[in-house]
């Protein structure tokens, strides 16, 4: 005899089909996104830190370069301290001009 009114009811209550074993697939769709995230950045990081690299070397060439020409200008135009120093200035200026 049926315990439901309804007849073709007799099963057991969930009586569906579990899953046995590894028969369900992983959701590795979860996983993707951040996946790609973290990929991302890192990489960002990579390119930001060598770039930043790059430009202190370019600067520094340049910070050597602007010294470089400062200690010919002053050997130049010497330390003006004498008359003579102050003639020798002169005439490299004119001499440039």
């Amino acid at each position: 005899m049926s315990h439901f009114a309804v007849p073709g009811t007799n099963k057991p209550y969930r009586s569906q089909q579990q899953p046995s074993g590894m028969s369900f697939k992983p959701r590795y769709g979860r996983l993707y996104i951040p996946l790609v995230a973290a990929i991302g950045l890192g990489f960002a990081g990579y390119n930001y830190f060598s770039e930043a690299k790059t430009r202190h070397e370019i600067s520094m060439r340049e910070e050597e370069k602007r010294l470089a020409m400062n200690r010919q200008l002053m050997d130049a135009y010497g330390s003006k301290e004498s008359l003579h120093d102050v003639q020798q200035a002169l005439d490299e200026y004119h001499r440039q001009a």
